[in-house]
């Protein structure tokens, strides 16, 4: 995704990503979303009632705002590229997709904002759901979009692939301090509640993770996003914790030999503020093949 390729490329990009719960978060978990299905025993079925695809033209060089987010059955969508889409319909990132080779840039570069609603009926089913449930089918109405307006065509295969395990090696760091979210940060997210955990960047100077009441699940999600493979808590914690994570890169090896940031990396954050490792480990993974993807058609 945009924010850890944009401080790689120089590209000025703010950033406001929800990484957990139903607001703007991508679930990437241990297993993708068939696996979840077989977990909860639930076949998703619903797909949008209507829904406007169209190209941004916002201009990456002056900086852009990227947001996606649900509301039940409502999707909104801003300046997402086809892959960030593919990633957010099937809860996975980019290491756990083989993509085509040699598609044309008008495919790979373009970005989008889409609004796509669901009907009174979808909104109603819903809301009977738990939240695994209603996870699974805002994925399939995405994946429904998608195969329907840029004509996507994949299938899923299982290879091994380098997991993590998220450990406690210097207990009593992850604190629960009850600190409601600012006045800015209730503004920002407008008439949204500010999440239980969300990202924000900063052009040229990293991101900073923010945490108000966070589970060890949406952090291990939010830890699978950054380092970009499957993260699983082993850590027992099971409280709601609050924490500010100013961080520059994800690894050490990120960073230049002359670099003058003084926010750490993430792996050292996370290390030394909240006591947590990853453990790195190997296991049977399931990848997305995309045999095709194209411009879509807009409305």
């Amino acid at each position: 995704m945009v924010r850890r390729a944009a401080w790689r490329n120089g590209v000025a990009v703010a950033i406001a990503f929800a990484l957990a719960g139903g607001a703007l978060g991508q679930a990437v978990a241990d297993s993708a979303s068939a696996s979840v299905a077989a977990a909860v025993n639930y076949v998703p079925a619903m797909t949008f009632d209507v829904a406007s695809v169209r190209e941004s033209k916002a201009d990456l060089a002056t900086g852009i705002m990227i947001s996606r987010g649900f509301t039940g059955s409502h999707a909104r969508v801003q300046n997402l590229s086809i892959q960030e889409l593919v990633e957010w319909a099937y809860g996975i990132n980019a290491l756990r997709m083989d993509w085509p080779q040699n598609l044309p840039d008008d495919v790979t570069q373009a970005r989008y904002n889409i609004e796509a609603k669901g009907d009174g009926e979808t909104e109603a089913a819903l809301a009977k759901l738990n939240k695994d449930q209603v996870e699974l089918e805002q994925q399939h109405m995405l994946q429904a979009l998608l195969e329907e307006r840029f004509n996507l065509k994949a299938h899923w295969v299982i290879r091994d692939a380098k997991t993590y395990e998220l450990v406690v090696v210097k207990a009593g760091r992850m604190k629960s301090t009850g600190k409601p979210p600012t006045a800015e940060e209730a503004a920002a997210f407008g008439d949204h509640a500010v999440p239980t955990l969300y990202a924000r960047g900063f052009s040229g100077g990293g991101i900073e993770h923010i945490a108000h009441g966070a589970s060890m699940e949406e952090i291990s999600k939010m830890l699978a996003e950054q380092f970009r493979h499957p993260v699983t808590d082993k850590t027992g914690l099971t409280g709601k914790y609050d924490f500010d994570l100013k961080t520059y890169q994800v690894y050490a090896a990120e960073r230049k030999e002359d670099e003058t940031n003084p926010w750490p990396t993430l792996s050292g954050a996370i290390l030394d503020q909240l006591g947590l490792r990853l453990v790195p480990g190997h296991g049977p993974i399931p990848i997305l093949v995309v045999e095709h993807v194209e411009m879509p058609s807009e409305n």
